[in-house]
Formats: C-alpha cells, sequence, structure tokens
C-alpha cells in the first residue's frame, strides 16, 4: 500500500507566556495509506486532537518540528498561501463538536458550498453540487433542507453537513476528530456506518480521532495508541484487540463494557500527565500495575513484536533491571 501520510519525529511545542517552552507532543511518528483507516486512540489529554490539527497547520502559536508530507510533499515547508489550497483539496478536517464548527447566521447550503466557492466557483454551481452532496449523505429533500439554518438540524444531521463541508472538494485524506462523541449510540452508528461508506466509496483515507475504543473495532484497519504525547502501540485493528501488547491498551479495553460478557469493568488509577510535568522513563509507569525498575528510568523506544506491531513498553521487551 502506497502512504498517503508521512510524519516522521513530529514535535509539536507551546510556549507560556512566561517562557517557558512545554512539549505536547514528541516524536510522533505515523503512517496513513491511500484508502486506508487508522485510528488514533487514547485519553483526553493525550496529544490526540492537537496533532491531528497540526496535519493541516491550523495552530500557529505552536512551534512543529519533524516532518509531515502528503503524497510526497513536505507541508512543514510550505507558507500560510502555498498551504491555504491544500485544506480541504487535499486534506480535510471534521471537527468534533458540529455545532460550533457551523456558522449559525449561514444556510446550510451556503456553508457546505463555501470551500468551492473560495477556490472560484461559480456560487451557483457550488451550491447546486452542495445540495447534491448534502443528498448523498442522507439528508432528505436536500434541496428545500439545504436552506435551512445548523440551529434546526439535529446533531447526528450536523454531523453530516460537516462531513459534506469536508468533502466538498474531494480530499484524500479525512482527519475526522471524535465525530461521534456529541451523538447519542444509535447516531454514533449511523454517522460511523456513513463515514466507512464514503471511505469505501471514493477509496478515501481516514485518521479517526477517539477515545472510544469500541468505535476503533467497527471502523479501522489499523490502530496507533497514543499516551502523553507519544504513540504507545501500533497494531492491526484484530491484532490490538486479541493481543494487546502495552500496558496502557490493555487498560483501555479492560474499561470496555461488552454485549457477550458480564465481567467486572476496570477503570485505568489516575490521569495522564500533565505536559508540563512529565515523569521521568515512561509516562505511564506511575499509573502502571506492572512497571519494573526501568520505566521509571529510560523512555522505551517502539520495538516491533512481529509483522506490524509494535509497542513502547519494557515489561513487553523482557526488560526487568
Amino acid at each position: 500500500m502506497t502512504d498517503l501520510l508521512e510524519v516522521d519525529g513530529l514535535g509539536l511545542t507551546a510556549t507560556e507566556p512566561s517562557g517557558v517552552d512545554i512539549e505536547l507532543v514528541r516524536d510522533f511518528s505515523l503512517r496513513v495509506g491511500a484508502g486506508e483507516r487508522v485510528a488514533l486512540v487514547g485519553e483526553s489529554g493525550s496529544g490526540k486532537s492537537v496533532t491531528a490539527r497540526a496535519l493541516l497547520r491550523l495552530d500557529d502559536g505552536l512551534r512543529v518540528d519533524g516532518s509531515i508530507r502528503l503524497s510526497g510533499r513536505e507541508l512543514t515547508a510550505l507558507s500560510e498561501a502555498e498551504m491555504a489550497p491544500v485544506r480541504g483539496s487535499e486534506i480535510a478536517m471534521v471537527f468534533q463538536d458540529p455545532l460550533s464548527a457551523l456558522n449559525p447566521i449561514m444556510t446550510i447550503r451556503d456553508q457546505v458550498a463555501e470551500p468551492l466557492v473560495a477556490r472560484g466557483a461559480p456560487r451557483k454551481q457550488a451550491r447546486r453540487r452542495a445540495v447534491e452532496l448534502l443528498g448523498e449523505l442522507g439528508l432528505a429533500d436536500a434541496e428545500r433542507r439545504a436552506r435551512a439554518y445548523p440551529h434546526e438540524f439535529s446533531g447526528g444531521m450536523r454531523q453530516r453537513v460537516a462531513l459534506a463541508m469536508a468533502l466538498i472538494g474531494e480530499p484524500k485524506l479525512l482527519v475526522a476528530d471524535e465525530p461521534t462523541t456529541a451523538l447519542d449510540v444509535r447516531v454514533q452508528q449511523q454517522v460511523l456506518g456513513l463515514l466507512a461508506r464514503v471511505a469505501r466509496e471514493r477509496d478515501l483515507a481516514v485518521l479517526l480521532i477517539t477515545h472510544d475504543v469500541g468505535v476503533v473495532a467497527e471502523f479501522a484497519d489499523r490502530v496507533v495508541v497514543m499516551y502523553s504525547g507519544r504513540p504507545v502501540e501500533t497494531a492491526e485493528v484484530r491484532a490490538l484487540f486479541t493481543a494487546p501488547a502495552h500496558p496502557y491498551t490493555r487498560g483501555l479495553l479492560a474499561a470496555v463494557p461488552t454485549m457477550s460478557s458480564t465481567r467486572r469493568l476496570v477503570a485505568l488509577p489516575g490521569t495522564p500527565p500533565d505536559p508540563a510535568r512529565r515523569p521521568p522513563g515512561c509516562a505511564f509507569h506511575p499509573r502502571c500495575a506492572v512497571a519494573v525498575n526501568a520505566c521509571g528510568a529510560d523512555r522505551p523506544e517502539l520495538a516491533d513484536l512481529g509483522a506490524t506491531h509494535a509497542a513502547a513498553c519494557h515489561v513487553t521487551r523482557g526488560v526487568s533491571v
């Protein structure tokens, strides 16, 4: 599979008003193939969303180190004027709260059409394409409903509108940041099914950002588990669920209820560390039930466990010093 997105050694640093630099993300690498569906998983505070936004260069206040290549083109080297046409036409994003992402005083039709208008398409033509796309994404009576405003739509329908806005520019890669977080379970299923169908029909690569491991099982081909700004495990989705290697991954899975089991759910103790005060060694070791001496002293690197499975864990590698 050809790599569409290649991220190598990504570092994201914020500077406090006092002048102190804080590493939000460090040594982050990722591959997404053409047409592949990859999930980036972790608790709130793991660095998932800021990483996703960095792919589109949306946060001017952050220092970006490392490499982000899309179809072989280095995005970190582009000026803002050069980056602007990349957004929407090559890589697009769906945000987790569609109500706040939509303009309350613009009609649905005009908002979906806006990316085409911004690229020089005649407004009438762009509006016609917007209505067609909304119909394709399940908006009944699209010609009439597209003249409504965001507050007149349900959460699920607003998410379809946000998806239409992202897709109208025909991107190669879609970044979906927690697209089902604010929705009930039934609507979550509908949105995930729609996203899967759209990706399949358009051969669209999708990077799904989520804290919900259950969502991953239904949608992704491959999974990257993130903790405190770094990837700690990567695997094909089947391998991750059948043989999770990192204690953090196992903790996430142990907290997920299933219909086929009555086992007691086990919550991970504690919370992810403040990026300004990460512990030495493995950032997860203060919460880890199987930590050894090396965990508090040396930061583990991702190590291959076979094929496409890797984990950053001293215990997995058998280190006990």
